[in-house]
């Protein structure tokens, strides 16, 4: 390529920020590229990595930032299915790629990078990182045409209790490729034969060992850990009465019962080396040692590794279908910074398109069929479906729906989904916990422990404990003079004597008890499912659902005064004009003493004035997430109560159901594009629903 070559960045991450742009600007710089767009889901972050770095334009729509006639060379930082999927279409639209690690959700389709970018005479490579090039070249060297005996590799990283990033299957790909593949960059060519063992504490495998064998009968040894206490990268390699070793420090050459020493040069490894030779690739023509087609092997003996392999390395049979630009259904999303954790799992033929991109789109985008809204996202304005005529389902990726307009949705035939069941189980498991500890008076317990106390009865101090103490002193005396009885019922006739005596609850277990449910939906169905599990008997009271689905969830259906008289009654309704108050004064006479309340719905479905006047009389116990003003106030009576257990609307809100939320409105659109069924919400759905 004669002219300055001319590159469309795609992600501005703060990694991207932190360890590409820098050096790219600098690159710039020096003349050796003009940086013509950057694109992000997040226009912001674009526009701020835009204006640090010197980019000419921003977008947030990839799809068509590949397709401009004025780019040369596509950049990919994000996660191995948009490096998958964006970078074929890059490579299709006669643009040179460079993408991140990893560098495809798979070998095989890494292969398929490489075998496009080989078919139209592009330059297709990867970021594997290789931070001890320097020094490798110098073995490599001192070597010569000999091969090592025997090597050692070791990357550890201490990434305990933490998923594996950019969509990478375990921590291997995602973090010790590096090692592997400068392991087969030295040795020249994949092992014969692997012998792998894989292990860990997490959700996926972190901690890898591998033994390697190659054809000459050198041997290789993998050390991976991803779940100790501090980072260690190092190499060395065997040949008869010599070894060569490189670490952070340097490199150390033992020979002959020798050591020498050397430092190694900072110019020539890691990132500002990756980003160099892939230019002068492309100026050259000749593919640069960090190539797709030369990293694809370390991937694939990756996974080998990741299976637990024990046998002779073969390549596999590709099988993977190409992706043609026809296939890609573009995505609008909005709110993508709420979408972080999930975006890494969108299927390789989506295109996505920031809302915003879509805003200052001077066009109509008839091309797109589909939306999502991240969490706390803006409803789509009248103006923006205008330019959306082809919109065909939305996905909403929050708890509560009004909030996002999607009436106006519906009002347009707009199909609209939502993440029912990832909120619904870890609602319900929450209130799972709250139904055992509110049984066991464990939040009593908790109380009575921090006074110095013992059991589940809280020690009465003040002025109301004084009295208490006096009275059991005057006891024996008011017996002797025969005016106990006298004074006992007018004691019990002060309403605030009566509590300090009166018995403590008892604990229960949580088998066996009767569990009463107002409102019947997802939340409730998850719950019921967990207490059967536990040995709970369950009746609900709906409105809306029929018996027959009750009855299919594990529950029985009931009378509201027979909910209410549950040992364990749970709200699980929506705030509707109807509902709310729906447990006034009246009601919460019914429950029985001992019961447990649990709120983890709205707020506004308990008056709350009949509430505080309920709990005055000590003798249920309330678990309450939610309220009717939030925050509560700080003077509030609830705060006050010793029989009330509150949390701050959490049982909904933590990082993993919103992933977990993510990936099932992703899941729900994915199947209505490609012509299959999804639970839908209907306007009578929405009705009764918050």
């Amino acid at each position: 390529m004669k002219r300055t070559p001319r590159a469309l960045v795609i992600g501005a991450s703060e990694t991207a920020a932190l360890l590409h742009l820098p050096v790219l600007a600098k690159l710039r710089s020096a003349g050796q590229l003009e940086l013509v767009e950057i694109c992000d889901l997040r226009l912001d972050r674009a526009i701020a990595a835009g204006e640090r770095f010197g980019f000419a334009r921003n977008c947030g729509d990839a799809g068509a930032a590949i397709a401009r006639s004025d780019i040369d060379i596509v950049y990919l930082f994000g996660g191995a299915r948009m490096h998958h999927a964006l970078g074929l279409a890059a490579l299709k639209a006669g643009k040179h790629l460079f993408v991140e690690k990893p560098i495809a959700p798979s070998h095989s389709e890494a292969l398929e990078l490489a075998d496009v970018a080989n078919a139209r005479g592009l330059i297709a490579a990867g970021g594997h990182n290789r931070r001890f090039l320097a020094g490798f070249k110098r073995i490599q060297a001192g070597a010569g045409c000999a091969a090592w005996s025997f090597a050692e590799a070791i990357f550890h990283k201490p990434e305990f209790g933490r998923s594996p990033p950019f969509g990478a299957a375990t921590w291997l790909t995602g973090n010790g490729i590096h090692a592997l593949d400068a392991l087969l960059f030295m040795m020249g060519s994949p092992p014969e034969w692997v012998t792998a063992n894989v292990g860990g504490g997490h959700r996926s495998p972190a901690v890898f060992t591998a033994m390697m064998r190659w054809p000459n009968d050198s041997h290789a040894v993998l050390l991976c850990n991803n779940e100790g206490g501090g980072r260690r990268e190092e190499y060395a390699f065997h040949a008869p009465g010599e070894t060569w070793r490189i670490t952070e420090g340097g490199l150390t050459i033992e020979k002959d019962g020798t050591h020498c020493f050397a430092d190694l040069p900072a110019a020539g490894d890691g990132f500002a080396a990756e980003h160099e030779a892939f230019l002068d690739a492309v100026k050259t023509g000749l593919q640069p040692c960090h190539a797709i087609a030369a990293l694809a092997p370390s991937l694939f003996l990756a996974e080998l590794i990741e299976a637990g392999h024990h046998g002779p390395v073969r390549p596999p049979v590709r099988r993977v279908a190409p992706v043609t630009a026809s296939d890609f259904h573009p995505v609008v999303v909005a709110n993508a910074d709420r979408l972080r954790s999930a975006v890494g799992d969108m299927p390789a033929n989506w295109a996505p398109v920031s809302l915003e991109d879509v805003q200052r789109s001077p066009r109509p985008r008839p091309e797109i069929r589909a939306a999502i809204l991240g969490q706390g996202s803006a409803p789509l304005s009248d103006e923006t479906l205008d330019k959306l005529p082809n919109l065909q389902i939305a996905g909403v990726v929050g708890l509560s729906l009004k909030r996002y307009g999607v009436e106006r949705l519906l009002d347009r035939g707009i199909t609209l989904v939502n993440a029912s069941r990832a909120y619904a189980e870890s609602v319900a498991e929450f209130a799972l916990g709250l139904a055992i500890l509110g049984r066991r008076r464990a939040f009593a317990s908790n109380q009575a422990m921090r006074l110095g106390s013992w059991g589940i009865t809280l020690p009465q101090i003040g002025a109301l404990g004084w009295i208490l103490r006096m009275a059991r002193l005057a006891q024996p005396i008011a017996v002797a003079l025969g005016i106990e009885p006298r004074l006992r019922r007018a004691w019990h006739a002060n309403s605030k004597f009566a509590r300090l005596s009166s018995p403590a609850m008892p604990a229960r277990d949580l088998g066996g008890a009767l569990i009463g449910l107002i409102g019947w939906g997802s939340n409730a169905s998850a719950l019921t499912s967990r207490l059967v599990a536990a040995g709970a008997s369950v009746i609900v009271h709906s409105d809306h659902a029929s018996a027959e689905e009750i009855r299919s969830g594990g529950a029985e259906p009931a009378p509201l005064a027979s909910v209410l008289a549950a040992e364990i009654v749970s709200l699980h309704r929506g705030l509707t004009p109807a509902t709310r108050h729906c447990l006034g004064a009246t009601e919460l006479e019914r429950l029985r003493p001992g019961a447990v309340l649990i709120n983890v719905a709205r707020g506004a479905l308990i008056d709350p004035d009949a509430l505080v006047a309920r709990l005055r009389r000590g003798d249920i116990v309330a678990c309450l997430d939610t309220f009717e003003e939030e925050p509560l106030p700080r003077r509030h009576p609830l705060r006050r109560m010793k029989n009330v257990f509150l949390t701050s609307h959490i049982a909904g809100g933590s990082p993993d159901m919103d992933a977990a939320a993510a990936r099932e409105v992703i899941g729900k659109i994915a199947r209505h594009l490609d012509g299959g069924t999804v639970e839908t919400v209907t306007e009578e759905r929405l009705a009764v629903m918050t």
